[in-house]
Formats: C-alpha cells, sequence, structure tokens
C-alpha cells in the first residue's frame, strides 16, 4: 500500500514540478512563464506531500491536480496556437490521473519554456 502511495507521489510530483525552477512573477499573471512557474509550484505540493497518511495524500493530490488543471486551461489561451493541443492532452491527462499521459504532452511545452522563460530549469 505504501508502495503505491509512493509511486503515485513519484508520479504525480513528475508532471506537476516538470518545470520546477522557476519563478511566477504574481498570482494572477497571466504570462505562459508565470503560469508555467505557477504549474511547477502545484507540483511542489505534491512532492512534500505525507505519503505515510493515506486520506491526507489523497486530498493534497486531489486539491494539487484541481490548480494544476485551473492553471493549466488559462496557460492554453496564453501560449502560442500550436502548443494548444498540447495544454489540452495536459489538461485531459492530469484530470484523469494518467500522469504518464501528462508527462509525454508536456514535451513540446517544455522546450517552449526553456526556450522563452529565462529562469527556467527545467528539462
Amino acid at each position: 500500500m505504501i508502495r503505491a502511495r509512493a509511486a503515485a507521489a513519484l508520479g504525480a510530483a513528475l508532471v506537476l514540478s516538470a518545470c520546477t525552477g522557476s519563478t511566477a512573477k504574481s498570482a494572477g499573471s497571466t504570462s505562459p512563464c508565470a503560469l508555467l512557474a505557477e504549474l511547477a509550484q502545484t507540483g511542489e505540493t505534491v512532492a512534500r506531500a505525507d505519503i505515510s497518511d493515506p486520506a491526507k495524500f489523497d486530498a493534497t493530490l486531489h486539491t494539487a491536480v484541481n490548480r494544476y488543471v485551473r492553471t493549466a486551461q488559462r496557460l492554453r489561451s496564453n501560449v502560442p496556437a500550436r502548443l494548444r493541443g498540447d495544454v489540452e492532452r495536459l489538461v485531459a491527462a492530469a484530470q484523469q490521473y494518467r500522469f504518464d499521459d501528462a508527462t509525454t504532452a508536456r514535451a513540446a511545452l517544455d522546450s517552449y519554456e526553456r526556450a522563452k522563460c529565462p529562469s527556467s530549469s527545467s528539462g
């Protein structure tokens, strides 16, 4: 049971904090870089979650996924049109807790972040 929780935590942390190292400009910002940084911050919440308490971990994961999805939905309208399909796939995968699929959907977003967000250290 603990292994399953740890695996879930690891999977969630990988997708939710794929761009750790960015810094958000402000909570209400809609710049792609700030939104990508907000996704990373959400992932850090899961990465620090206590997996020894399954109920608390599940609540943390659920809250983080909901926040991640809301942020990604805001990101969708702030990235170039060529990336919007990737964001849609990311949102769908995250909503369904399919973290491997979400990681795959992030590939082009991570490349975009590395190229356009000077404070990013993703990848």
